[in-house]
């Protein structure tokens, strides 16, 4: 099933590409694998492109950087599809609505009227099957690095950029919190957290500590600036009391010509 997710990827990966190229004309060490798993891109293997890259997600520097962006572009299209590996489905019963549905699974609105092709919630029927992912992901937004990430428990699922950052800051090197509010906005006005606009809306995610990821509503106060098309799917990935761990000091890192231990493999 093609989605506009599957299109998004598809554009990242080549936008993302393209980038690294220009980045690393100025940086003489490119590591081999970045080009490798560029060629098994360009081979349609992008299990295998996500397996080879696992050994760099940890770095610091360009190369690090540009192995989270390529395995996230690559992770986050199963992540919001049916290929999803802890998708599960559910019988609607009499009684039920799309709202209670998706609070009592942990998946968003919007996910499942993603998932399933729903347009209208109110046309389900008892009986019906709906395919919905439990979202138990952790957010971990790097401040040093201006990353935003979504994990897996060791499976990296995103990677996004921090365009900005707005009166955060912390004496500790992390500091743990929690998604507290997924809002949305259309024409700049709040709408409800079960409204069938949400998936079209402009998303912002508030965090248990007062910081807010926007993209432009809000002003003042602890606001970590994202663009808005990264924020909207950043909200599909993470829910409300979802873990979100805040990184205020870079931690020792190896640099791109240490050997680091790989993280568990990629799940198909």
């Amino acid at each position: 099933m093609k989605s506009i997710y599957s299109i998004f990827v598809a554009a990242a990966l080549s936008s993302t590409l393209c980038a690294a190229a220009e980045r690393y004309s100025l940086w003489p060490r490119r590591p081999a694998e970045i080009e490798q798993a560029q060629r098994l891109l360009q081979a349609n293997k992008p299990v295998e492109a996500v397996q080879l890259l696992q050994p760099l997600i940890s770095m610091d520097g360009i190369a690090g950087q540009e192995a989270r962006q390529i395995v996230g572009a690559v992770n986050v299209g199963t992540y919001l599809s049916l290929r999803h590996p802890g998708a599960a489905v559910y019988t609607v019963k009499k009684g039920d609505n799309l709202a209670k549905i998706a609070s009592a699974v942990h998946c968003p609105f919007e996910v499942m009227m993603l998932l399933n092709g729903l347009v209208d919630p109110a046309s389900m029927h008892v009986g019906q099957k709906l395919v919905y992912v439990p979202m138990k992901q952790q957010l971990e937004i790097d401040l040093p690095r201006r990353e935003v990430l979504v994990w897996d428990g060791t499976t990296l699922v995103a990677s996004y950029k921090l365009l900005s950052v707005e009166g955060v800051s912390g004496s500790g090197q992390k500091v743990q919190t929690t998604v507290s509010a997924r809002d949305g906005y259309v024409a700049g006005g709040k709408i409800p957290a079960w409204s069938p606009m949400m998936g079209s809306s402009e998303r912002s995610l508030v965090l248990g500590n007062g910081v807010v990821l926007s993209a432009g509503q809000g002003s003042g106060g602890k606001v970590l600036r994202m663009a808005q098309a990264d924020l909207n799917e950043l909200a599909l990935l993470v829910g409300v009391g979802n873990p979100v761990t805040l990184v205020y000091k870079a931690a020792d890192i190896p640099d791109a010509g240490q050997q680091i231990p790989a993280p568990a493999p990629v799940r198909k």
